[in-house]
């Protein structure tokens, strides 16, 4: 059975509560391949495109690339479909309503393997008639089972990403690599501008690419610590003129800001921010309930836009 081509608008939320406006589109861009993605408005970071679509009789269920405890599972009823978008033990329920031919897409996105460190997903805006900004997300352990969120939003905004695997460890020896092998790919990838290729990396991963004086049109730097060993690699980025983006999280998110802040400088091109009502992940909420901090992932898009 062929998974019944559309787009549906419906509602999310448990009985009793607020209920938020919800879309499903399900393509059929080529022969043999179809894709589906799930648009809630009002909690944008719930929504994905799925690149896989698993049918059998009149259910349905999609599973989002790179956060593969995030599932949506429906049963078609006429022109209805009905079920739950559900993370690890939480779901809520769904309904959609077939409304006509399905929007278009938003990005696509595929597995990519890697021969080391396990599996990278890329996250491509369908739009690739204005080159555009391109980088490579390394996420810490901490941010990894969300980092899929970012990829998305991003790649809404016309930012193509590849979401690398958590490492096991952060050194320049390791990561320099990594990075080379993801660049490699951006710059292969269609609507990569490749003079305006970056990296955003997490925690320890971020200490060791600014050591590792990579040659990247810009570097976003998310919650790394800058002490004594990590200060002169930070300061070599000011030197070289590299527009970087700080960005923390959590309560001692100011304290941390303005370290790197004092290393990297105030010259054009640098910005660093502190987000103090999330977490390290630049999130609030958890589960389902998740949302992107204050004035996120606007403040990321506009700085990348502006390089």
């Amino acid at each position: 059975m062929a998974p019944p081509v559309g787009h549906y608008q419906g509602s999310i939320g448990v009985t009793g509560s607020p209920q938020l406006r919800a879309a499903l589109d399900i393509r059929h861009p080529s022969a043999g391949h179809y894709d589906a993605e799930l648009t809630v408005p009002g909690a944008p970071a719930l929504s994905f495109v799925a690149d896989t679509l698993l049918l059998t009789a009149n259910q349905l269920r999609l599973v989002r690339p790179a956060r593969l405890s995030q599932t949506l599972t429906l049963t078609l009823d006429g022109d209805f479909w009905r079920g739950s978008l559900a993370l690890d033990s939480t779901s809520v329920p769904l309904i959609l309503l077939k409304r006509g031919v399905p929007d278009p897409s938003s990005y696509s996105v595929a597995a990519v393997p890697q021969e080391v460190g396990g599996q990278s997903w890329l996250f491509a805006p369908t739009d690739t008639s204005t080159p555009g900004a391109a980088l490579a997300l390394l996420p810490d352990a901490a941010t990894a089972p969300t980092a899929a969120l970012w990829a998305d939003a991003l790649a809404r905004a016309g930012i193509i990403v590849l979401l690398l695997p958590p490492a096991d460890s952060a050194t320049n020896a390791n990561e320099a690599p990594r990075l080379l092998a993801a660049l490699q790919l951006l710059r292969a990838t269609p609507g990569a501008d490749t003079a305006s290729l970056g990296a955003w990396a997490v925690g320890p991963r971020a200490v060791a690419l600014a050591a590792a004086n990579p040659r990247l049109a810009f570097l976003i730097v998310q919650n790394a610590v800058v002490d004594a060993a990590s200060r002169s690699a930070f300061r070599e980025l000011r030197n070289r003129k590299m527009p970087v983006l700080g960005l923390y999280g959590g309560t001692d998110a100011t304290v941390r800001a303005a370290q790197l802040r004092a290393a990297v400088g105030s010259r054009r091109g640098i910005v660093v921010r502190s987000y103090r009502a999330t977490g390290p992940a630049l999130l609030t909420g958890e589960g389902l309930n998740v949302q992107f901090g204050p004035g996120l992932p606007g403040d990321v898009v506009q700085w990348v836009g502006s390089r």
